[in-house]
């Protein structure tokens, strides 16, 4: 990881799967959320639960350096959260880079408005990316459309994460009808293996100043 550029910027991907009360995670992660706002060179963050599991949440947080992340995962305040949180959930983690972002407006939390787009590319990866692209202006000319985010693993680069997201549930509900009849996702599905997960906006929260 360091033998990258430190100013770069980076995504963090997080899934867990919580293990007892889904609430208490919640207001637990919370805290560290909040904690994460104040640091430097952060960015953004946003957390979703999924729909076909209520005990699973997918975190992406940005950062504007890869060396601000590596200073906050160094403080003891991180890592006091970390021991708080671990014990409640199993964890996937993973770190990536944006190749692809287009952004119009947010969505809503509380909402059933985000959809998580998990690739692992079969063959070459311009070619996938080409199609990404085009599946999200597709998408784009929908009602309602908030944006989309293509973000490529750095430690698996065969592997993508797209977040589109809507408005509100009942916009991402008229894109998705949509885009499963006209079979939107039939181009990434030639050049990828490719799971579509509907999601619970939970958070959307920006870095805190002064």
């Amino acid at each position: 990881m360091t033998d990258r550029d430190l100013s770069s910027p980076l995504t963090t991907v997080h899934r867990f799967t919580v293990k007892g009360d889904p609430h208490r995670f919640e207001r637990e992660f919370r805290e560290h959320s909040q904690y994460l706002r104040r640091r430097r060179d952060f960015s953004y963050l946003v957390t979703v639960r999924l729909l076909d599991s209520p005990a699973s949440y997918v975190h992406v947080g940005h950062w504007r350096s890869l060396e601000g992340f590596i200073e906050t995962v160094h403080t003891e305040t991180f890592l006091e959260h970390v021991r708080c949180l671990e014990p409640m959930v199993d964890t996937e983690a993973d770190q990536a880079v944006s190749v692809d972002r287009l952004l119009v407006r947010n969505a809503r939390p509380g909402h059933d408005n985000v959809v998580l787009l998990s690739c692992t590319v079969l063959g070459e990866v311009r070619e996938f990316e080409k199609e990404a692209r085009e599946l999200s202006r597709s998408l784009a000319r929908t009602e309602g459309f908030g944006g989309f985010d293509l973000l490529r693993s750095t430690l698996r680069p065969q592997r993508y994460l797209g977040m589109v997201w809507w408005t509100d549930t009942a916009a991402c509900d008229r894109a998705l009808a949509g885009a499963e009849r006209d079979g939107a996702y039939d181009g990434l599905a030639r050049v990828a293996r490719l799971s579509v997960e509907r999601t619970r906006h939970i958070a959307y929260e920006r870095v805190l100043t002064g």
